[in-house]
């Protein structure tokens, strides 16, 4: 039986719909994502799950009982009216499983901005919760910071064996924590699955285009057998998955990572010559923008590259045409 069930959760602020007939369940020891942009409707569900928020239409339970949060480490259990020695022991425990042994009595200023993350995780762990609720949980943290924090994070919850409802609009942190991700724009499920799904699979042009680095190719559909089509444009024409339901003279945007195009050798199939207009140095990566006409496409390589022509090749499977 899932943990949590939350059925065509709606809500309206003004004049605005925030969240139009959303429902999710979760599993104990699963982690869902809500991912979406600012105003897509996911702070307010998880603050409908929490209680913080009333619907105006759903319904919303975890075995029966309704959600709530703890305010410290020790709050969920002095409210359980726990001894003070046993409220101690799992205040302690749950403090070492952090890497915070020895901090206990320290005031916030006294502890790094990853200490301080800690500390959060643990006031919500500490009485073993049935669902966390995590809104944004590492949106204060220095990027170096975000990157350790997402793997001791999704153990602790796996650890606990707690179901987490899990709210950021950044996708690598979505795609990193997360056991499934649910895609929220405008107060709608635009998708739900795993991460993998979420990101070779897109089912939407807004969910190919909001979860990882991507070129946008606008032109016509030149050819089509139904499933793969052609899109052209200026001087162009590339082969493509078709994603929607399109007709030739068709205009269509294409959607490809950025990681799937390469600089090639030489010309050929789905092969555009184009002119390198700069090249940035990344660290682990060049990033190289390239044009032809008016399409300008985005390119990572692994070495500098002078000023010049290229062939820049987009893999006809990579090529997602909306």
């Amino acid at each position: 039986m899932p943990e949590l069930v939350a059925e065509n959760i709606a809500k309206r602020l003004g004049g605005n719909e925030i969240l139009r007939g959303v429902s999710l369940s979760l599993e104990r020891g699963e982690i869902l994502a809500l991912l979406g942009p600012s105003g897509s409707g996911k702070t307010t569900l998880l603050r409908s799950v929490a209680g913080l928020e009333k619907p105006d239409r759903g319904r919303i339970t975890i075995g029966g009982k309704t959600v709530f949060d703890a305010e410290n480490v020790a709050y969920g259990l002095k409210l359980r009216r726990m001894a003070r020695a046993e409220i101690k022991t799992k205040v302690d425990g749950m403090l070492q499983r952090l890497g915070l042994s020895g901090m206990a009595a320290r005031y916030p200023h006294q502890l790094s901005g990853g200490q301080q993350q800690r500390v959060a995780l643990a006031r919500a762990l500490a009485y073993g919760p049935p669902v966390l609720l995590l809104d944004e949980p590492l949106s204060n943290l220095d990027a170096k910071l975000r990157d350790e924090a997402r793997h001791w994070i999704r153990e602790i919850i796996k650890e606990t064996h707690s179901a987490a409802l899990y709210v950021t609009h950044d996708q690598t942190e979505a795609l990193a924590i997360a056991d499934r991700i649910m895609v929220l724009d405008q107060g709608i499920v635009q998708q739900e699955g795993n991460p993998e799904a979420i990101y070779a699979r897109p089912a939407s042009p807004f969910v190919a285009e909001f979860v990882g680095s991507n070129n946008r190719i606008a032109g016509k559909i030149a050819a089509s057998d139904g499933r793969r089509a052609t899109l052209a444009g200026a001087g162009w024409s590339l082969a493509g998955e078709l994603r929607a339901t399109k007709k030739i003279g068709d205009e269509a945007l294409g959607v490809v990572r950025v990681e799937r195009l390469r600089v090639a050798d030489g010309g050929g199939d789905n092969k555009i010559k184009m002119t390198l207009k700069s090249a940035s140095y990344l660290g682990e990566r060049w990033e190289y923008l390239l044009a032809a006409g008016g399409l300008q496409l985005r390119v990572w390589g692994h070495e500098s590259l002078p000023a010049g022509e290229y062939w820049v090749e987009i893999p006809a499977d990579a090529l997602w045409l909306f």
